[in-house]
């Protein structure tokens, strides 16, 4: 059994729990022709070098897409005690909303084609889904830490 007492694995399962809401948030975005980009498909992107088309590529692309979201958590986690946590909703919709931004801002500046241009409904949906990845996130983050009060 983990120790949740740890910072680092708090904000990695908070995370992960978030990912997984956006994954889910995104593939109904995707099924309803919102997006025409899905984030396990940058993922394959950035692993394999193009939009991975095999179900084990697909599976092992959204599994690492998991695995950045638990890794922004552990992030997270050590931002919010840097700035208080007053206000924690909005700074984890605040924060996953930045690093949505940087990630598209190195992506444009490597020119990295599979992932670009997108039109302005894939940004519109990404944006709602990593800012309810934000605000899980920091539910989540804030009700394990409330946990190991009591």
């Amino acid at each position: 059994m983990m120790n949740l007492e740890d910072r680092f694995i708090r904000g990695f399962i908070a995370g992960i729990s978030a990912g997984i809401v956006m994954d889910i948030l995104e593939y109904l975005s995707f099924i309803l022709k919102i997006t025409e980009l899905s984030y396990w498909e940058w993922a394959s992107v950035l692993i394999f070098g193009y939009r991975a088309t095999a179900l084990t590529e697909v599976f092992l692309a959204l599994m690492l897409q998991i695995f950045f979201s638990g890794v922004v958590g552990i992030l997270f986690a050590y931002f919010v005690p840097l700035v208080t946590s007053r206000y924690y909703l909005m700074k984890g919709a605040i924060f996953s909303i930045f690093i949505w931004f940087f990630a598209n801002a190195v992506i444009y500046m490597f020119k990295v084609t599979p992932l670009a241009p997108v039109k302005a409904d894939t940004v519109f949906s990404n944006i709602v889904t990593v800012a309810i990845y934000g605000l899980v996130l920091a539910q989540m983050l804030r009700w394990m830490d409330n946990k190991l009060k009591v």
